[in-house]
């Protein structure tokens, strides 16, 4: 029985919600233009409209998006007429590359292949687009395989495993279908295809980072640097340095009295949990610590379908972005990248003066003017930046204030360009490798995506608490740690009056007394110094910077009561402080 691994679900899941997000913000973009002439909302719409345009193959056979040696195939935008409309006529002429980055005129044999398209719009614009094809064996005929896909469980409806493996078989046989449909329709069946050829040329063993998204991404980015002839340009990024004798505050489990804590605390603080899970139906696992001793760190609650423990791993969704402000603050503290330089310093196509000039500092604190996660194909379109830039006219940097993870992603292209290493690779390597952080991946997008547990990510709390070293390493320094926290962004945008830093933000939880019996209108839970960022599935990582305090959580959505619940957890919190 053939069996193919689907490797697709990372890439497929989120686009529903994705897709919603992109209608939401659309409706917020109109009500944002009603002011402004029809002729310029209508041309805006239609170049945001065009930056969602692909290039595709233009194949014989809708079944293939493969093709023999001998040719490659004829490119054009998946929709011609739209983009004439809107940019007018322009030519497309395709360079072509194998897996080895050797620049060739024709497939000659299987395997990977990418093309490189670079043209010019009538009114200047520059564009440009990669993407991966592939080049099958001759005789290779791939609809009349019928693999089958071992898919691993998804709790959908309240279903268990039990029942999931009565199911097996049918299962498996759609699904692997619909991996056959992939390969054969898709591009990224193209990626999955160029992975699999490439299999056995690698005679070490597989890594985390060997997938087939990272893979195609690190090929993607080594093609970029090499047509913009900027392979040798920047010093490498170095690893996290080691501290010799010196050490920093670990996490490690202790006593409550070790920890500054009155004796009794870690049951209080239980009792809410419980009590949190019973109300809520949603399990999660909890950790709270201060001055690195660990008082609880366990799961409340299981899934209907199944065990929770310490090591199930999550979506943390919107704390991703503050992972990607801790791997560009070993960029800053490196004098690689600095936070104020323009976009342009490092990638074609963007301006370095101007009101068009989009900084990193902007897309960190969401004031690029870009909306939403994921669009265009995010991380994983190798000339998302081309892109964005293709849009600058609808974007006014330092204007407004929009929440989004594009510029997340853009910063990301920055830091890849600088660095000649896949973002998801540097995370790897220069952050949760050296955290030993074995619960965390990282491989979809910049604004949402890291799956991780509690006791992970803790260990980010304790590095912020640490200014930026853990154990015997120095990621970064107290200056640089400085630098990324929350700061009035009225100090560079006049016209935006929020506090925001490199992913960073405070997180200020008002007292349930504010205001009454003595207690001052803008008292908090806790101290007003703590920092961390929200998360749509309601994983929460707080560090107090006063209190010395990590407070973290991993779960798959808040459920009911999550507000009256937050409060109360903190309050345990806080009434145990010693």
């Amino acid at each position: 029985m053939k069996k193919v691994a689907l490797l697709f679900g990372i890439l497929t899941l989120p686009t529903v919600f994705f897709i919603s997000c992109t209608q939401i913000n659309a409706v917020e973009d109109k009500v944002e233009l009603q002011d402004k002439p029809a002729n310029k909302i209508n041309n805006q719409e239609e170049i945001k409209d065009f930056l969602n345009c692909r290039i595709v193959p233009q194949l014989g056979n809708a079944w293939d998006y493969t093709f023999e040696p001998g040719k490659f195939p004829e490119l054009d935008w998946d929709r011609p007429y739209f983009v004439e409309k809107v940019m007018g006529k322009f030519p497309l002429k395709a360079r072509w590359f194998n897996g080895r980055l050797d620049e060739v005129g024709a497939p000659n044999e299987p395997g990977r292949y990418a093309f490189y398209l670079e043209t010019k719009t009538p009114n200047g614009k520059v564009i440009r687009r990669a993407s991966t094809v592939y080049c099958r064996p001759r005789y290779w005929l791939g609809w009349n395989e019928r693999p089958r896909a071992v898919l691993d469980f998804i709790p959908l409806d309240g279903i268990d495993r039990a029942e999931w493996a009565e199911h097996e078989n049918p299962i498996s046989i759609f699904a692997g279908r619909m991996v056959l449909l992939s390969m054969l329709r898709q591009q990224e069946g193209a990626i999955l295809l160029s992975y699999l050829h490439e299999m056995n040329s690698s005679t070490e063993e597989p890594t985390l980072t060997d997938t087939p998204i990272i893979r195609d991404h690190d090929y993607h980015l080594a093609l970029k640097r090499r047509i913009l002839g900027v392979e040798n340009k920047y010093p490498p990024l170095k690893m996290p340095r080691r501290m010799g004798n010196k050490k920093a505050t670990v996490l490690r489990e202790g006593t409550e009295e070790e920890a500054g804590f009155k004796q009794g605390t870690a049951e209080k603080i239980r009792e809410v949990c419980r009590a949190w899970f019973q109300e809520s139906g949603e399990p999660f696992v909890a950790l709270v610590a201060r001055h690195g001793i660990v008082i609880v760190h366990e799961p409340f609650g299981e899934w209907t379908w199944g065990q929770l423990t310490r090591n199930s791993s999550m979506e943390m969704a919107s704390l991703t972005k503050l992972v990607t402000g801790l791997m560009f603050a070993e960029f800053v503290d490196q004098g690689l990248i600095n936070i104020d330089d323009p976009v342009g310093k490092f990638l074609p196509d963007y301006p370095v003066s101007g009101d068009k000039v989009i900084t990193l500092r902007h897309c960190f604190t969401h004031t690029t003017g870009l909306y939403g996660h994921e669009e265009w194909g995010g991380m994983h379109n190798p000339w998302l930046d081309n892109v964005i830039a293709n849009g600058l006219e609808c974007l006014t940097p330092g204007k407004v204030h929009e929440y989004n993870g594009m510029g997340y992603d853009l910063a990301g292209k920055v830091m890849e360009i600088v660095s000649g290493k896949s973002i998801f690779r540097l995370m790897r390597e220069n952050l949760f490798d050296p955290l030993e952080m074995n619960n965390t991946t990282l491989e979809e997008d910049l604004g949402f995506s890291c799956f991780s547990t509690a006791g992970d990510f803790a260990k980010f709390g304790q590095l912020l608490l640490n200014k930026g070293s853990y154990g015997g390493l120095q990621f970064f320094s107290p200056r640089t740690f400085e630098k990324i926290l929350p700061r009035p962004l009225n100090e560079y945008y006049p016209d935006i009056n929020k506090d925001w830093g490199i992913g960073i933000t405070w997180m200020r939880q008002k007292h349930p007394e504010a205001g009454k019996n003595g207690v001052s209108k803008d008292a908090t839970v806790l101290s007003k110094n703590v920092i961390g960022h929200g998360s749509a599935t309601s994983a929460i990582l707080r560090v107090d910077l006063d209190n010395d305090l990590v407070i973290a959580q991993s779960r798959r959505r808040g459920g009911k009561a999550y507000g009256k619940y937050l409060v109360k957890f903190l309050m345990a919190i806080e009434d145990g402080l010693d």
